[in-house]
C-alpha cells in the first residue's frame, strides 16, 4: 500500500491526504511520511533548502583591518574589487589577465596604499585558492578566509560592492559622465545611518568634489562612534534576516549526504555522496562519485544510504555506509 500510495512521487502530506480517503491502519501518517522521506527518487529531485540564520564576520575596530575582495567583469573587461569592512570604502583595479600573479600584484598595490590587513576574505576562485596566494598571505602576514564555492552570501561585502560599482558605471556610461567622478561622489556621500561618508571613515577627511565646500570642512577630522553604529546596523540586519531562517543540523564525517546539482547540470538531481571533513563553520568537504567538493551546509542534505524502491518491497533496503578519510 505504501508503494501504491507513493506511485506518483508526490509529497508526504499529499500522499497521506490521498490515502486517508480509503485506507487506515494505526500510525498510517507516520509510516507514509517516513516512507516518502526515504524515497531515492524524491530525494534526488529535492528542492532548495531553507536559508540558515545570518552568520556575520567579526566587527573591525579600525579601518582596513578586515577587507573582502572579489573579481567581476564589466564591458568585457575584468576587475578586482577590494572593500573595507570598517568604512565600506572600496577600490577597483583593472586586470589584464586572471592569473594568480596579476591578482596578487593588485592586492599588493592596495596594501601598500592602505596597509596590511589582519584578515582578507574572498571566494574560492582559482586565483585565491592557488599555492601562490597562500604563500602571499604568509609573507604579508594576514589571515586568508575563503567562502564555499557557489555560496556568494559568505562574501556578501564584496558582492555588494560589485553591485554598486556596476550600477554606477552603467549609469555614468548612459549619461556620458566620467565614471571616476561618479565614484568620487559616491565615496564622499554620507552612508545612511552612519552620519559619515566612506572616505571620512577611512581617511578621516572629506574629499573635494565638484560641489562647493568650505576649506574648513576639508580639514582632517577623526570620526567618532563608528563602531557603535556598525554594531547596531549589524544587529538590525541579523534580526531582520533571521525572521525567516532556520539552522540546519551539523553533518558528521562519514554521513551520507546529497549535494545540490552543479551549475549547468540540467538533470537537477541531488547526487549522493558522503561527508569527508568539516573545513569551516557550515562548510564541508564531500565525496560525490569519487570527486571531492567543498560545499556550504545549505547545499547539502542529509540522506539515508538506501537503494531505489521497487514494487516487490515496501521497506527500503540500506546500503553499507561509506566513510572516506579526510584529505590532507
Amino acid at each position: 500500500m505504501l508503494v501504491r500510495v507513493h506511485a506518483s512521487h508526490i509529497g508526504g502530506e499529499a500522499c497521506y491526504r490521498q490515502a486517508r480517503d480509503t485506507l487506515y491502519w494505526p500510525g498510517m501518517r507516520a509510516d507514509i511520511l517516513d516512507f516518502v522521506g526515504k524515497c531515492t527518487v524524491c530525494n534526488g529531485y529535492a528542492v532548495q533548502q531553507q536559508k540558515e540564520s545570518k552568520m556575520s564576520h567579526e566587527l573591525p575596530t579600525r579601518p582596513w583591518q578586515i577587507v573582502s575582495t572579489d573579481l567581476f567583469q564589466q564591458n568585457g573587461k575584468d576587475f578586482l574589487v577590494m572593500v573595507d569592512h570598517y568604512s565600506d570604502f572600496w577600490e577597483i583595479d583593472l586586470l589584464p589577465d586572471l592569473s594568480a600573479e596579476t591578482t596578487i600584484k593588485r592586492c599588493k598595490a592596495q596594501f601598500a596604499r592602505h596597509g596590511q590587513p589582519d584578515r582578507l576574505i574572498s571566494d574560492n576562485g582559482p586565483q585565491f585558492a592557488s599555492l601562490q596566494f597562500k604563500q602571499f598571505a604568509a609573507q604579508w602576514e594576514f589571515e586568508h578566509i575563503t567562502s564555499s564555492p557557489h555560496h556568494p552570501k559568505a562574501n556578501v561585502k564584496a558582492e555588494a560592492a560589485v553591485k554598486i560599482v556596476k550600477n554606477l558605471c552603467k549609469k555614468a556610461h548612459r549619461d556620458g559622465e566620467d565614471a571616476w567622478k561618479v565614484i568620487l561622489q559616491w565615496r564622499n556621500t554620507p552612508t545612511e545611518g552612519m552620519d559619515s561618508s566612506p572616505a571620512q571613515r577611512l581617511m578621516s577627511r572629506r574629499l573635494k568634489t565638484a560641489l562647493p565646500v568650505g576649506s574648513k570642512l576639508l580639514e582632517p577630522c577623526v570620526v567618532s562612534g563608528v563602531l557603535e553604529k556598525l554594531c547596531h546596523r549589524k544587529q538590525v540586519a541579523k534580526a531582520t534576516y533571521d525572521r525567516s531562517a532556520k539552522d540546519l543540523p551539523e553533518l558528521t564525517v562519514g554521513q551520507v549526504v546529497r549535494m545540490k546539482p552543479l551549475p549547468g547540470d540540467r538533470t537537477g538531481i541531488w547526487r549522493q555522496g558522503s561527508c569527508v571533513q568539516r573545513v569551516a563553520p557550515r562548510s564541508y568537504l564531500v565525496n560525490v562519485e569519487g570527486a571531492l567538493y567543498r560545499r556550504n551546509r545549505v547545499d547539502l542534505q542529509a540522506a539515508e544510504p538506501i537503494t531505489p524502491q521497487t514494487p516487490d518491497s515496501h521497506v527500503p533496503k540500506t546500503e553499507p555506509e561509506v566513510t572516506a578519510e579526510p584529505s590532507c
